[in-house]
């Protein structure tokens, strides 16, 4: 009997815990972060899984952009600046570093916001601000 109370004990707290890291996993700023992630990547197809269907044209475009550029990203740092639910605009510190031809070049990520929009269920990015 004990037994059993102890093995439905953990089975809840497992559950809860998945729950959680799904919760924290679709999040506006986690949303951004995975954009940019993909984006020093040059990873198109997950740039566009990434953003809203108005914002995809855009992604491919930014796929390209630092495709040879050998783009990596130094001390990002995320947060939100506003939240109604359905509509977000997301902060960021940070740079992506890129070198191309032995130029190297930083890219400000405080020199926009970053706009989202709750599509399908998921935190899309959908331009900046």
């Amino acid at each position: 009997m004990r037994r059993s109370s102890i093995l439905i004990v953990l089975t809840g707290l497992i559950g809860l815990l998945i729950l959680s890291a799904c919760g924290q996993q679709d999040s506006p700023v986690k949303a951004v972060e995975a954009y940019l992630n993909a984006r020093v990547a040059s990873d198109a197809p997950r740039l566009i899984a990434l953003s809203c269907k108005e914002w995809e044209g855009h992604a491919r475009d930014e796929a390209a952009s630092f495709q040879s550029m050998n783009a990596k990203l130094d001390s990002m740092s995320c947060s939100p600046k506003s939240d109604d639910g359905q509509s977000s605009v997301v902060a960021c510190q940070g740079k992506i570093v890129t070198t191309y031809a032995g130029e190297t070049r930083n890219w400000d990520l405080a020199a926009r916001s970053f706009k989202l929009v709750k599509e399908d269920g998921q935190w899309k990015m959908c331009g900046y601000q």
